[in-house]
């Protein structure tokens, strides 16, 4: 079968189908094959690229501080609790 002829016999069949479950599970099913799948790394620029490996870096090396103790001490602003 052509790709052509593959494309006319999914259409057919869902043409056919009238339970919406089944219809639902083809799009979701479809719409995951369809999506071009990118890795968010690559569309980083070389310069954040490396912003982010230097944190990971200081992460690593134990440099590193409380994002709430940061803003409090930087910033003023305190964490609520709720």
């Amino acid at each position: 079968m052509t790709q052509i002829d593959l494309k006319s016999t999914l259409y057919s069949l869902i043409d056919r189908i009238n339970d919406k479950a089944i219809l639902e599970a083809c799009i979701i099913f479809l719409a995951r094959k369809a999506q071009v799948e990118e890795d968010f790394w690559d569309t980083l620029d070389e310069e954040t690229k490396a912003a982010i490996e230097e944190g990971i870096a200081d992460a690593d090396a134990g440099r590193d501080i409380d994002f709430f103790a940061y803003m409090k001490d930087t910033h003023g602003i305190e964490r609520k609790t709720i």
